[in-house]
């Protein structure tokens, strides 16, 4: 019978032929340090919220995604087949986003690596065990992010309330996309350490995910907590459908948390509105007793609700990105027609959204296939997660981290090869690309 998807071995023997000696100098028990590597720098210019060069960012990365490649390859000899729809979708989607980079040469540093690169990961990770990759990368997460947490609580004072604590952090947003990758793979690590009666584990792996939890929600930032809600939610849900004995209790535990993620979600939304309001209200006044402009803003307690106020004016960037859609992109990720039309002035923003930002940045055709990209990557999550809930652990990882890219990509652009969130969704993904999901390792080739 013929196996469905693309044979991925010609990648594989391609990799092992350019790499050659490489193979045997690097131990494929250095895969977590490599890794560790790769996703604290990542963590590293999220905190300095990249202050070099995007190309050159885009570089080093590109290397330690090497070292990731040669440490991950076990030197067993394996046969991969990919999946024909997750392939095709990939390829499109960044082919896509090259073209566009040839109309605005900005865009090539990024896609390249996301064309090239990561299938060459997604081959020699899908030739691994599932659970000893799945382990190595969340153990990466939890270890590149408690030190800049650590180094946050010793240097910053903690505080409380609007704007939100950010400790070393550029901003309180970029400490947040760390706290929810940390959050999410320490989860996992304990759940893991659990199931396999390791109780120190588990309880060291608790108290980071507690310690991170904790730390986003004094970041104040709402697409941080809406993706630690979706994440608590998607895995307790995992765990009562999958093994669970006592599911009222744990459906008890998850209504809880999920009440208060809610109220303190909504407290932080009002607060951050009639923040808003004070401001442009204070601003009217200023300029009325300074240059007798008239006051034209209503006063914070007259103002209604719109959308724009709801999420932070991104609701306008939004619909000014659908009115202004192209094929192939624009020059600059910042939304110059909505800065324009706003009178934003020095306001510089971009998408804040993964998918309306492809869609601005590389065209209408690659937001749309990143769209379709990122559905199938879900629907292959939950087969994964459902084929062997019973026996890994870690099954539920990949979709974990769907839900935490997704989530927090409705608010924030964190599609690129090197941001925390996009590079750990990308890595764990790997296995998703198998043809059969019901393997948790490629076919060993006899020699």
């Amino acid at each position: 019978m013929r196996k469905q998807g693309i044979d991925g071995t010609k990648v594989l023997n391609l990799y092992d032929r350019m790499t050659g000696i490489f193979n045997e100098i690097f131990d494929s028990r250095l895969l977590t340090v490599s890794l560790f590597a790769l996703i604290g720098y990542c963590v590293l210019f999220t905190q300095r919220k990249f202050p070099m060069r995007w190309m050159i960012f885009v570089l080093f990365g590109m290397i330690l995604l090497a070292f990731v490649t040669l440490t991950a390859r076990s030197g067993v000899k394996a046969r991969v087949h990919f999946h024909r729809g997750m392939a095709a979708l990939w390829f499109a989607l960044h082919g896509m986003m090259v073209v566009s980079g040839l109309f605005y040469e900005d865009w090539l540093s990024e896609s390249v690596p996301l064309l090239i690169c990561y299938p060459v990961v997604f081959s020699v990770l899908a030739s691994r065990d599932d659970e000893d990759t799945f382990r190595a990368i969340l153990r990466a997460c939890v270890f590149a992010v408690l030190p800049f947490l650590l180094w946050s609580y010793v240097r910053v004072p903690v505080t409380i309330g609007y704007p939100g604590y950010k400790g070393v952090f550029y901003d309180a947003n970029c400490l947040s996309m760390c706290c929810i990758v940390m959050t999410a793979a320490a989860l996992l690590l304990a759940y893991a350490g659990f199931r396999e009666k390791k109780r120190k584990a588990a309880l060291f792996y608790g108290a980071c995910a507690l310690l991170a939890a904790v730390t986003l929600a004094l970041t104040l930032s709402r697409s941080g907590l809406l993706a630690l809600a979706g994440v608590v939610t998607i895995l307790t849900v995992a765990v009562i459908a999958g093994t669970a004995k006592r599911p009222a209790r744990l459906l008890a535990v998850l209504a809880v948390v999920i009440a208060l993620l809610g109220v303190l979600g909504v407290q932080i939304t009002m607060d951050k509105i009639y923040e808003a309001y004070e401001e442009d209200y204070a601003l009217a006044v200023y300029n009325y007793e300074t240059y007798g402009s008239p006051i034209t803003v209503p006063r914070p307690e007259e103002r209604t609700l719109s959308m724009d106020d709801l999420t932070s004016d991104r609701w306008g960037i939004w619909m000014t990105i659908l009115d202004n859609m192209t094929w192939n992109g624009h020059e600059s990720s910042v939304v110059k027609e909505w800065v324009a039309q706003d009178g934003a002035g020095e306001r510089h923003f971009n998408a804040h959204n993964a998918f309306f930002g492809v869609l601005y940045n590389n065209g209408f055709i690659a937001g749309a296939l990143l769209i379709a990209y990122t559905a199938l990557a879900v629907y292959r999550a939950v087969r994964y997660y459902w084929m062997h809930r019973r026996e890994s652990a870690y099954a539920a990882t990949p979709l974990a981290f769907c839900a935490v890219f997704i989530l927090v990509g409705l608010f924030e652009s964190v599609y690129a090869p090197f941001s925390v969130i996009g590079c750990t969704y990308l890595l764990v993904q790997a296995p998703l690309w198998r043809a059969d999901l019901s393997r948790r390792t490629a076919d060993v080739i006899e020699e």
